[in-house]
């Protein structure tokens, strides 16, 4: 039995690059440090021909990261393309130059699709378009007989440039109706004009360098999407194609092929199938359903990991000895995997044993962050791509644990502390609340909704049942309040029932919801405005920011006279109780706010924009100025462009959670007086210490 040794205990330890956020001088430091939370998804990776120590991953949103101990830690190098939403298909390392790279993407855009080839001169620091910009590009391929030749497998269409990607030209009909959506590549290792090509249907062969092709599908099953081709190290002619059918094998060069048997119809829509480099009769499969092993040239297959592994990319190092030396070895290769969720699995004897290695590959998307109201030790994150999609720290964000039983299939959107306990909004709708007995989380709450009259009701007090999405929860100590798509709730017995709390005609959807400690003040968003009650809601009266704001997204409050919304050109602020409305100070970009922190002495605030103005701000004076947390020499770390649309702030003051969009979740610590370089443009640092 597999021995997994990646737990989310493991996974998620330990403090790792702490960063400083200096003020002016002689104030004290803040620091960031990192809550743990590594791993992520994985979709390219690439070894050094010349340095099988230097490995390489590609990510989902374009980045790239290196690792210089065959791949046990990273560190982050650099971004394909000009944002943040890029696939990376794949990675190639020129055998000649390692700091020559090139990197192919795929991108979903307003327009369509589109991608291309990038290429790198400083292992993968930073990259320019070699001229197939408006591509999608799924596969690449370099030619091991002439390294000039670089082929791309594209959407629309088979693309070769015989000069380092210099210039492309295409080698596929333009507009054919088979010759396009391509998977995958292979080229002869012998001859650079031979050349294999996977597509969503079947695969094709060229044995000209592209100016005739050919299908080769005789004995595989139609409509075959081709996702992996694999050429023999030992033999050119023998092909091997996985595709969602199964696995094939061609020994006549693709003239024709044979199914092997083996991996379950589960399991065979088969990612990548690599060849061992040590021995040539093991291959390795990976599926949507875990790793799979053949040692006798696919006749016989054995899953050996876990089945809710989704592999996209693979490679095999020769493993080295105790000098570091690497070498040839009976045992065969070290193994490599780039997994969804995972990140990097390996393996150092054959698949027996797996562990992770993620050390500096921080790649969580962050949903959601919410802290414990009595202990500020205890704070639970929700995670978009990961194994465990909702865990808890016990320790400050020092050590993790999963904390999803009973959620099933549901999933998180967000996470609050009411009352000191934890409530979670869901996707389906309504809400679940993490029974500590227990240790498990509970479908609570029945909502309660007065229909319209011309609906009929299911009960004779003219109430139905509904289960609405929840945008917000607020607890006041008269009673708690839920802004939902279906309109506002209120709960007398701490989210056991909650009514219909009416405040228009139709039951608009809310976005937020605020009350004073007695309930009788109550302030939402709704509909791009604002509505106000100061009688406990019965009775209501719309509100507007300024034309140019957009309309109202959020609103909070500081108290009952300083209101803050946010709002889809910015911020904006009332110090009248909502009267009068202005747009936040200086220093603060006019773009979507993605949330809103107050605390005393400190508002920070997430805006989201594609250009330089995104990421954090921080405003001493509420709201009057603001300036922006610069994440400088930290790419290694923290990326230039990462952006924080989570926040959530501890009971220990100045000590703030701070959720990213690839990064992972880090930790904030600031001074309770930040007066001193108010008007100082804080940095983020590197500064030594931590490690995994």
């Amino acid at each position: 039995m597999v021995t997994l040794l990646f737990k989310l205990r493991k996974l998620c330890s330990g403090v790792f690059a702490l960063l400083a956020f200096m003020t002016a001088p002689g104030a004290s430091a803040q620091v960031w440090r990192s809550a743990g939370l590594t791993g992520g998804d994985v979709r390219a990776l690439a070894i050094d021909p010349r340095d099988p120590k230097i490995v390489y991953l590609g990510t989902t949103d374009g980045h790239v990261f290196a690792s210089s101990d065959a791949g046990e830690s990273w560190k982050r190098r650099g971004l394909i393309g000009k944002d943040s939403n890029a696939v990376v298909t794949a990675l190639i390392i020129d055998p000649r130059n390692s700091a020559w790279m090139y990197g192919s993407t795929w991108t979903r855009e307003a327009g369509g699709e589109g991608g291309g080839v990038f290429i790198s001169l400083d292992g993968g620091a930073s990259w320019r378009e070699s001229g197939l910009g408006s591509h999608a590009v799924r596969a690449l391929a370099q030619a091991a007989s002439n390294p000039d030749t670089i082929v791309a497998g594209a959407l629309d269409g088979i693309f070769v440039s015989y000069d380092r990607g210099e210039n492309w030209s295409r080698t596929t009909p333009e507009g054919d109706p088979e010759l396009r959506n391509f998977d995958s590549l292979a080229i002869d290792p012998e001859n650079a004009n031979i050349l294999y090509a996977g597509t969503f249907h079947l695969p094709w062969k060229t044995e000209d360098g592209g100016k005739h092709w050919s299908p080769i599908h005789d004995g595989m099953i139609d409509d075959s999407d081709v996702l992996s081709l694999a050429i023999d190290a030992t033999d050119s002619q023998r092909i091997f194609a996985s595709a969602c059918s199964g696995i094939y094998r061609s020994n006549a060069a693709g003239a024709s092929w044979e199914k092997i048997e083996g991996i379950p119809y589960s399991s065979r829509r088969t990612l990548v199938i690599r060849q061992d480099p040590a021995q040539a009769r093991v291959l390795y499969a990976g599926t949507t359903e875990g790793l799979w092993k053949s040692g006798d040239d696919g006749g016989n297959w054995k899953r050996i990991s876990s089945a809710d592994w989704v592999i996209n990319a693979m490679v095999l190092e020769p493993m080295s000895n105790r000098t570091g030396q690497y070498t040839d070895s009976n045992h065969g290769s070290r193994l490599l995997l780039g997994t969804e969720q995972h990140g990097i699995v390996v393996s150092d004897d054959g698949g027996a044993t797996f562990h992770v290695a993620n050390d500096g590959f921080y790649h969580r998307r962050v949903l959601s962050v919410a802290t414990d109201t009595q202990d500020a030790r205890r704070v639970v994150a929700v995670l978009a791509n990961a194994p465990e999609p909702v865990v808890v720290s016990n320790d400050g964000g020092t050590t993790w644990v999963s904390m999803d039983k009973g959620l099933g299939t549901e999933r998180v959107q967000s996470i609050f502390a009411l009352r000191s306990s934890w409530w979670a909004t869901m996707a389906s709708g309504g809400l679940f609340h993490y029974d500590e007995e227990r240790r498990a989380w509970l479908r609570t709450g029945t909502f309660w909704a007065s229909p319209p009259p011309s609906k009929s009701s299911s009960t004779g007090d003219g109430k139905q049942t509904v289960r609405p999405v929840v945008n917000d929860v607020y607890a006041s100590e008269a009673g708690w309040f839920a802004a939902t798509e279906q309109g506002l709730f209120s709960s007398q017995d701490q989210g056991r029932t909650w009514s219909s709390l009416r405040f228009s005609a139709a039951d608009l959807p809310v976005q937020s919801v605020r009350a004073s400690r007695d309930a009788g003040t109550l302030r939402i968003a709704s509909s791009n405005g604002m509505v106000f009650s100061d009688d406990g809601g019965r009775s209501w009266s719309w509100h507007d920011l300024p034309l140019e704001s957009g309309g109202t997204l959020k609103l909070q409050w500081t108290d009952q006279t300083t209101l803050v919304a946010e709002a889809r050109t910015g911020l904006y602020v009332s110090r009248d109780g909502g009267t009068t409305w202005n747009k936040a100070g200086a220093g603060l970009p006019g773009a979507r706010v993605e949330q809103l922190l107050l605390s005393p002495g400190l508002w920070l605030v997430s805006i989201q924009s594609a250009g330089e103005s995104g990421g954090l701000y921080a405003s001493r004076d509420e709201g009057l100025s603001w300036s922006r947390i610069k994440s400088t020499g930290v790419n290694e770390s923290v990326g230039s462009a990462t952006e924080f649309p989570v926040l959530a702030a501890t009971r220990t003051p100045g000590r703030i959670f701070a959720g990213s969009t690839i990064d992972g979740l880090y930790m904030l610590e600031l001074d309770r007086v930040l007066n001193a370089g108010a008007n100082r443009t804080p940095q983020i640092r590197m500064a030594d210490g931590g490690g995994h």
